[in-house]
């Protein structure tokens, strides 16, 4: 196509009148790219998905973010979600601050390295009713990936605890149980979570302009812990449209623990399966 349309372009210019390259003498002058950019996006989620669970208790999610993108490929952004106490001890936000690097290599080659701190404003196992010791959730995750047009793998590695699970309020034996769907689950004597991973591949293709098909398959890993570890799925499609509007649908669901099933809110008596498989729709708008 590009070579049928040079051509064309060639003989249209040799058919015009010599006046008409006296006119084109002088090209127009270019527009230098800015060195600095800030897309954001606004969405709304039928439920905030991570990794194969729930955040939101199985709720609506409100989530919005900017980001500030340089040339060289430096970026630094803010995201954040609304979340449910019911799942994260006396958290009802979310907040994420993202730093890091990333550009293309080689042909269609692209890498991605930074890290992203998880605050959760007042988010603490020591704020619940129960007798657990004072733990934040907020987390620090480090990440790196390498991708190849439509392909992508990924990983990361908390040096922090993971979201301030740790023996007193995640442990086999710590009261009241804290996994239901398995009693012998939990973090184990003298852990602290330090140390969690995880690590995942997906794909993105364009099936045609405006229409996206993707699917991702990860494993997490929680340090120092028993029958915790999971695995997740994710299989979906996107539709943009004009003016940045996007909707999107994707089923996900996990194997390899039953421990989050059943699971006993934090503020209530409510129970809920965090990790059950469902479908998830979505609207966002990208500025």
């Amino acid at each position: 196509m590009r070579k049928s349309l040079l051509s064309i372009a060639v003989l249209s210019a040799l058919s015009l009148p010599a006046i008409s390259f006296a006119e084109d003498a002088t090209p127009a002058p270019s527009v230098a790219a800015p060195n600095w950019t800030f897309p954001s996006s606004i969405a709304f989620v039928s439920d905030y998905i991570w990794r194969g669970q729930t955040q939101t208790w199985g709720k609506p999610a409100v989530q919005a973010g900017v980001e500030a993108d340089h040339v060289s490929g430096f970026y630094a952004g803010i995201w954040g979600s609304n979340v449910s106490s019911h799942w994260l001890p006396n958290a009802n936000l979310e907040t994420d601050f993202s730093v890091g690097f990333r550009n293309a290599f080689a042909t269609d080659f692209k890498y991605d390295v930074g890290g992203t701190y998880i605050y959760y404003p007042d988010g603490d196992f020591g704020k619940v009713a129960y007798p657990y010791d004072k733990s934040k959730l907020s987390s620090l995750e480090l990440y790196a990936s390498l991708g190849w047009k439509w392909f992508t793998v990924k990983g990361g590695y908390m040096p922090t605890k993971f979201y301030g699970w740790n023996e007193n309020n995640s442990g086999a034996n710590a009261t009241p149980a804290s996994f239901a769907g398995d009693p012998t689950a939990g973090i184990k004597t003298g852990g602290d979570t330090k140390g969690s991973y995880y690590y995942m591949a997906s794909v993105s293709y364009d099936v045609v302009p405006g229409f996206n098909l993707g699917g991702e398959v990860g494993r997490q890993t929680v340090a120092d812990s028993t029958s915790l570890d999971w695995t997740w799925y994710k299989v979906g499609a996107t539709k943009s449209f004009d003016g940045g509007w996007a909707i999107n649908a994707f089923y996900t669901g996990t194997s390899g623990s039953d421990a989050y099933k059943d699971f006993v809110s934090f503020d209530s008596a409510a129970t809920k399966s965090i990790d059950k498989s469902k479908l998830v729709i979505g609207l966002s708008r990208s500025f």
